[in-house]
This record gives C-alpha cells, sequence and structure tokens, in this order.
C-alpha cells in the first residue's frame, strides 16, 4: 500500500514523487474534473464491494483522497465548483449519510463527494491497516462530523477506534513532520467531540514528541491609548523551538498570500497590546507546525475552560500572535480570524471590526483569488470551519448590531429557519415565518422542517409527522417533540420524547441536560441520574451537572458514588459554598471525615460565621473515640486538624460555649489545657443565656459542665505538682474554678429544681475538695 501519499497533502512540488499515477498527477494539480473523469468513480457511485476489491489499493485511495479534497474546497476553504456534468448522479446520497438519525447540513454542496468518500476509505480501511488509509479515514470522518447537524455517537465510535488503530500505524513513520501533523489532526478531532481528557492525552503526546510547550506570560504594557499606567499583560511563550528541527513558515509557505485582520479605527483602543520593552513587541515568527499547535491550543483551552471573560482574556495572546505571523498555512490564518471574530463579537468596542472581519471572511473564500492548492495545504491541521458556519456567524453579527432584515435575508439564503423565525418574531411578524416554512415543506419536505413548523405553530402534530416522515430515526424530531413539553412544564410527557431522542444519539448535551432536569422534578432519580452521568462524560466543567448527578446518586441511597461525583463538581466550582455543603454532609454520611473537616473548613472561608453543630458534635465524637474512617484507618489521626478547626471557629465566635466544649473533649494528654477550654465553654454558655438556672434543663447541662470543669482543674493541679513549670498556671486555674463552682452552686441552689439535686451535692463536694487543695497549696 502507497504510504508516500503525505506529499499529496501539503501540495509542495520539491515533495513530489516520482513516477505518480495519473489520478496522484491530477491530484497535485487540484484538477478535480480531470479526477471525476476516471472510470473508477463509476464504480464507487454503484458500491459494489466486489468490484470494488478489484481495484488497485493505490487508485482506490487516490480517488479517495480527490473526492475528499474536492468536498472540502466546496464546503469550506472554497471556492466553490459544480461538478454535475462529470460526477455520476447518486440521488440518495444524503439518505445514505445520515448517522444516527442526524442529517447533512442543507448548505452541504456536493454531498455524493462524500459518499464517494466514505465508499473508498471504508472499502480500504476493512482490509489493510496502512498508515495513509487510516490517517485518510480520520480525516474523512472528522469532515463528515462537521457536516452534519449535530454531534453523532456512530461517528465518534468509528473515529475513536480508527485513531486506536492509526495510533500503532505511528510507530512506523520515520517522518517526524508526519508524526506531528498525525497527533495535531488527532488531538483537534476529539476536540470536536468534545472528549476533553482524550484530547489532553494527545496534547500532552504532541508537547512530548515536538518538544514545545506553548504557555502566556505576563508583561507590563498598556492595551488603551490614554493608559498612563502600565499593567500586566498577557503574550505568548513558545519554549522550546531552539532545539526543534522545524523549517521556517516562509520556506514552507513563503508563496502564499495571507488574510491580514482589519483596522480597529477605535478612538480608545488600541490595536493591540503594546508592551513597555520593545522586544514583546516584535512578533516571534513561528514554523507552520507550531501555529497549528497554538490553534489546536487556542481551541482545547475553549472548550476545556469555563466560559467567563477571564477565560476569554486567555484565549487573546494565542489568537494575537496567529494574526501576526508574515507567513504559514492559509486555512490555519482563516481559523485564526474566525477566532478572532468570535472574541471581539463580544465587546462593543470591536464588534464593528467583527462585522467587516467576517464579512470580509465570506467574500474571500468565495472568491477565487487565492489558488487551491493553497487553501488546501495543511487544511486539515487548521481545524476546518464549514463556510455556511462563517456566514451564519455574520448573521448573528448583523443581528446584534440591529440590522435584522439584513441578517433575516442571509438566514433565508442559508435555510437557518430557527433564525429566521427568531427575526420574524423580534419583526412581530411570526405569522411569516410559518409561512415560509410551510413554503419550503411543499417544495421538498424535511425532518428539520417540520419540526420547526412546530416550533413556529406551537402544533405537536408536526413533530408527529416528522417523526413518521423520517421512519422513525430522528434525534431531531424527538428533541424537538420533547422541548416543547419542556418548555411548558409538561416534564411528563416531555421525558420519554427526550429520552427516545438520546437512545438514538446520546451526543446532545442540552437535551441530556433538559431530560436530566426534568426527571430531577419529578423524582425520577434513575433517570435522572443517567442523563447527568452521560452529559458529566460528554462535558466535564460544569459543578451544576455533577451536583444534581450526587443529588440524584444520594436520593438512590448510593452515597459513595455522590462523594465521588461532587468531588469532580468541586474541580469544576471550588467556591460554590452549596457544593461544599453538600460534599460536607456525604462526607459525613460515607465517613470521609477527612474530607469533611476539609469541606467545613472551606465553608467557614466562604460563609461569614459557618456553623454545623451536628457535624462538629459527630466529628468530635468519631474522632475523639478513634472510630475506624472509610479506608478503615482510625480517625484519631485527625485531632491536630480538627482542634485547628475549632480553634478557628472559637475565634469566629468566642461566645460559643459548644465550641470550646468539642475542643475540651479532645484534649487527652494535656489535663490543664482540658480544663481552660472547659473553663471558656461555662463562660460562654452563661454569658449567652444568663437565665440558665431559670430552667431545669440549661441548669443541669450547666450543673454538669461545672463539675468536668472543677475535675479536670483537679487534675491540671495534681499534674502539675509534678511540672513546676506548669504548677502556677494550673494552680491560677484551680482557683478560677472554685469561683466558678461556687457561683454556679449559688444559682442553682436559688431555684432548688428537684431533678438537679443530685448534681448540686456533687458539685457542692467538687468545690470542697478544690477549697481543701488550695488551702494547703497556701500553706
Amino acid at each position: 500500500m502507497c504510504d508516500n501519499l503525505w506529499s499529496l497533502f501539503d501540495f509542495e512540488e520539491n515533495a513530489a514523487p516520482e513516477n505518480l499515477s495519473e489520478l496522484q498527477t491530477l491530484i497535485k494539480r487540484c484538477d478535480w474534473t480531470g479526477c471525476f473523469r476516471h472510470q473508477l468513480f463509476q464504480t464507487l457511485a454503484t458500491s459494489d464491494t466486489a468490484a470494488l476489491s478489484q481495484e488497485n489499493p493505490d487508485d482506490l485511495l487516490s480517488a479517495g483522497i480527490a473526492s475528499l479534497l474536492a468536498f472540502v474546497q466546496n464546503n469550506f476553504v472554497g471556492p466553490t465548483v459544480s461538478y454535475a456534468d462529470v460526477l455520476p448522479n447518486i440521488p440518495n446520497a444524503r439518505d445514505a449519510l445520515k448517522s444516527d438519525g442526524e442529517e447533512l447540513n442543507v448548505n452541504v454542496r456536493s454531498p455524493e463527494l462524500l459518499y464517494f468518500c466514505k465508499v473508498a476509505f471504508e472499502q480500504l480501511s476493512a482490509n489493510a491497516e496502512a498508515f495513509a488509509i487510516k490517517l485518510w479515514y480520520v480525516r474523512f470522518l472528522v469532515v463528515y462530523q462537521r457536516c452534519l447537524d449535530d454531534l453523532t455517537h456512530s461517528v465518534y465510535t468509528k473515529f475513536d477506534e480508527t485513531v486506536g488503530q492509526l495510533e500503532k500505524a505511528i510507530e512506523g513513520v520515520e517522518d517526524v513532520r508526519v508524526k506531528v501533523q498525525a497527533h495535531v489532526e488527532i488531538f483537534q478531532g476529539y476536540l470536536l467531540f468534545k472528549r476533553i481528557s482524550k484530547s489532553d492525552r494527545w496534547r500532552t503526546a504532541l508537547q512530548t514528541l515536538t518538544g514545545v510547550e506553548i504557555t502566556v506570560e505576563g508583561v507590563l504594557g498598556v492595551r488603551t491609548k490614554y493608559q498612563q499606567k502600565a499593567l500586566p499583560q498577557l503574550t505568548l511563550r513558545a519554549k522550546g523551538l531552539e532545539g526543534g528541527d522545524f523549517a521556517s513558515a516562509k520556506e514552507t509557505h513563503g508563496q502564499v498570500a495571507l488574510p491580514t485582520i482589519l483596522k480597529l479605527e477605535d478612538d480608545l483602543r488600541l490595536e493591540r497590546v503594546k508592551f513597555m520593552e520593545e522586544n514583546e513587541n516584535e512578533d516571534a515568527q513561528l514554523p507552520a507546525v507550531v501555529q497549528q499547535m497554538v490553534l489546536s491550543t487556542v481551541l482545547y483551552l475553549k472548550y476545556s475552560q469555563p466560559k467567563d471573560k477571564l477565560a476569554d482574556e486567555e484565549l487573546q495572546p494565542y489568537i494575537t500572535s496567529l494574526l501576526y505571523q508574515e507567513y504559514g498555512p492559509w486555512a490555519t490564518r482563516i481559523g485564526a480570524l474566525f477566532l478572532n471574530v468570535c472574541q471581539e463579537s463580544n465587546h462593543k468596542r470591536t464588534v464593528d471590526r467583527s462585522l467587516k472581519q467576517c464579512e470580509e471572511l465570506v467574500n474571500l473564500i468565495d472568491s477565487d483569488v487565492v489558488p487551491a492548492e493553497h487553501r488546501l495545504a495543511s487544511a486539515f491541521c487548521s481545524a476546518l470551519i464549514p463556510r455556511w458556519q462563517i456566514k451564519a456567524k455574520l448573521g448573528d453579527l448583523m443581528v446584534s448590531l440591529g440590522m435584522i432584515k439584513g441578517a433575516l435575508d442571509l438566514y433565508l439564503e442559508l435555510q437557518l429557519w430557527e433564525e429566521v423565525i427568531a427575526c420574524y418574531n423580534h419583526l412581530e411578524l411570526r405569522h411569516k415565518a410559518a409561512e415560509i416554512v410551510q413554503q419550503e415543506i411543499a417544495k421538498k419536505p424535511t425532518v428539520t422542517l417540520y419540526c420547526l413548523l412546530g416550533d413556529a405553530t406551537d402544533d405537536v402534530e408536526c413533530y408527529q409527522k416528522a417523526w413518521e416522515f423520517s421512519k422513525e430515526t430522528s434525534a431531531r424530531a424527538q428533541r424537538h417533540w420533547g422541548n416543547f413539553y419542556f418548555a411548558k412544564k409538561q416534564y411528563v410527557e416531555a421525558i420519554p420524547h427526550l429520552s427516545k431522542s438520546v437512545e438514538i444519539n446520546c451526543l446532545q448535551e442540552s437535551t441530556l441536560l433538559r431530560l436530566g432536569y426534568a426527571a430531577l422534578q419529578l423524582e425520577q432519580w434513575e433517570e435522572a441520574a443517567k442523563a447527568y452521568r452521560m452529559y458529566t462524560s460528554l462535558e466535564s466543567h460544569g459543578f451544576e451537572s455533577w451536583n444534581n448527578l450526587a443529588m440524584a446518586y444520594i436520593k438512590l441511597g448510593d452515597k459513595k458514588r455522590a462523594h465521588k461525583v461532587l468531588q469532580e463538581a468541586l474541580k469544576c466550582n471550588f467556591n460554590n459554598w452549596k457544593v461544599w455543603d453538600n460534599y460536607l454532609v456525604v462526607s459525613i454520611d460515607t465517613k470521609n471525615y477527612e474530607d469533611a473537616l476539609n469541606a467545613y473548613e472551606r465553608l467557614m472561608e466562604l460563609k461569614e460565621k459557618f456553623y454545623d453543630q451536628q457535624v462538629l458534635e459527630i466529628l468530635t465524637k468519631v474522632i475523639s473515640e478513634g472510630a475506624p474512617d472509610a479506608t478503615g484507618n482510625s480517625s484519631s489521626r485527625l485531632t491536630k486538624k480538627i482542634l485547628k478547626l475549632l480553634g478557628h471557629a472559637c475565634a469566629q465566635s468566642p461566645t460559643n460555649g459548644l465550641l470550646y466544649e468539642l475542643s475540651s473533649r479532645l484534649e487527652s494528654e494535656d489535663p490543664l489545657k482540658k480544663a481552660q477550654k472547659l473553663q471558656n465553654a461555662y463562660r460562654g454558655y452563661t454569658q449567652s443565656n444568663s437565665h440558665w438556672s431559670k430552667a431545669p434543663d440549661s441548669c443541669e447541662k450547666i450543673l454538669q459542665l461545672c463539675i468536668e470543669l472543677c475535675e479536670a482543674s483537679l487534675n491540671a493541679f495534681q499534674a502539675g505538682k509534678t511540672d513546676p513549670a506548669k504548677l502556677p498556671s494550673a494552680k491560677s486555674q484551680l482557683s478560677s474554678a472554685r469561683l466558678t463552682g461556687q457561683g454556679c452552686l449559688r444559682a442553682a441552689s436559688n431555684e432548688n429544681w428537684e431533678q438537679n439535686a443530685t448534681l448540686v451535692e456533687n458539685l457542692t463536694a467538687v468545690v470542697q475538695k478544690l477549697t481543701e487543695e488550695l488551702t494547703n497549696a497556701m500553706n
């Protein structure tokens, strides 16, 4: 099998192998019309496995490559070319490319090309383990997924399996550049499917392979024209380039005319950050492969971090570094410009440039100024963006700036009926939205159109029609059906449809969230746990979903799993007191006492004067008794930790007698400290309740505490006799205890509660003993 087809990836003249076949020569020239006249495409159109097995594998691979590259040109990098006069007609190409009930986006051009790829690569992949075949099959799957309306589990499963095979084949590849680009593509592929843990693994492998570490650092600079004081601003650092054997971007892509970022034209904000040190304002020129690594890192951070302004700030230096490269892959620059459009669309001072830049991207992709070979070079390492997605972003920007009618025309062109409906609603012409959708259904009915008609008219029968039209295979039909009931808070009706939708296609984050929420409302804990478990496997950075999953486990009685789940929730949001509170309770229930102490400490930091008496009593009891924890170890090892915690709590609430009392129970080695804490406990109880002697129960409590205080003081004094250094303190404590005991006796005796008579007698005897000891000590 021909594994030297790598030279066709970048269209480099000096990399062309000798004796290219006819198809390979045509691919080299990007002559897709010439390629499609080859008889092999007639065989691909029939999907005849027996006939395809007789074809030359190299020719079959070349046909698949030609189809994929032509498809990418038509749908991603441009310009669009019609091949209707040379391609075999495949009327059911779109139906054949459905996956888990999801259809190709309606804006996909030349779907038969993708169909040819599917037939060719699946035929080859089933019979060979060659590196080139597996890599091109991975590329097809990524492009295929980008053209579907939603992520699908079937495509992901094939992708994951093929990557596993490709990983073994990579070991036999000698060209480091090939290995690096394969790593980049796999890394970006896992990001597309939102598999953060696997993408992180490949990110680490890529860093190890290249020896390049990409980070950001803070350097003093200004970002506005009138800023006087320089503040730390983030800038990119690419470490390890010196030792790497990387060709410069000028060597590899020196002939490529790169699009540039438009001028900002703002009266306040600078074009870019100006650093105080002049050398920091010079743009470090990165090799093409490192530019692709930077682009991948941006996408990784975008998907793996919580979405907030701080995260956006961290992304900007990566994007800025790509925008000011003199040379590099054309597709990588398009990806960087689009990311910058998305970033700047959220800021009032940059949204105008965002709109103009997006419009220029649309025009640039539609034009034929840049040769196809430049557009396609390194395209698979550049996180390909479908051209209709860029146009849709242009429409969104128009809406944000109030240009509703202009956006409406664009949405109508792209057949984005949900956005069309939103525009008509904004223009108070909702009836017009329904008319437009009905007109389209009259032309050519689809599942999507029936669903959107239901959304526009609130007619549930439309969802039934969509389901029947799909022959009961559409996840979309069930999703819209379930969402209809969910919006009306009819959760009993919504759950079966939402559940059916994720059963068909489990890679639906928003649907899983709705299903989990509906199940929680109805206390269907098993269903809720299943939904949130599936969601957290896709999106692991939302603490709410982890917290809800833990709640479902708690209700199911599985507190051990709830404990582990809450740990994941805390990783996502370390500052949410409600999650910490849940974690505290579950840690107690599962005997993870150290985790409970950590949770209590964190709650004291997050909530002013946080206090949970029951938890503290339980922790004090188990630790003082040395009860085994979840691991079977004695919890007495946590004595110092809980004493420190109680000390902080006492400082926050100095009149809380219980805190001192609990702390005293843990003082088994130093009787003097025990006595002093009991003294503080007595003071706290009596100060917070000056009428303690007026009720028999509170009187009983104080009498018992006073007896314990006097006995502990006596023990401390006895111990002090053998330690001259401690004797003065012990003697002072003994005197304080005697005075406290006498005061307690007077208050308790005045009330003369019958149930406390024995305690009064005991306290009288203990006070008498203290008096004797003090008298003897003075003689």
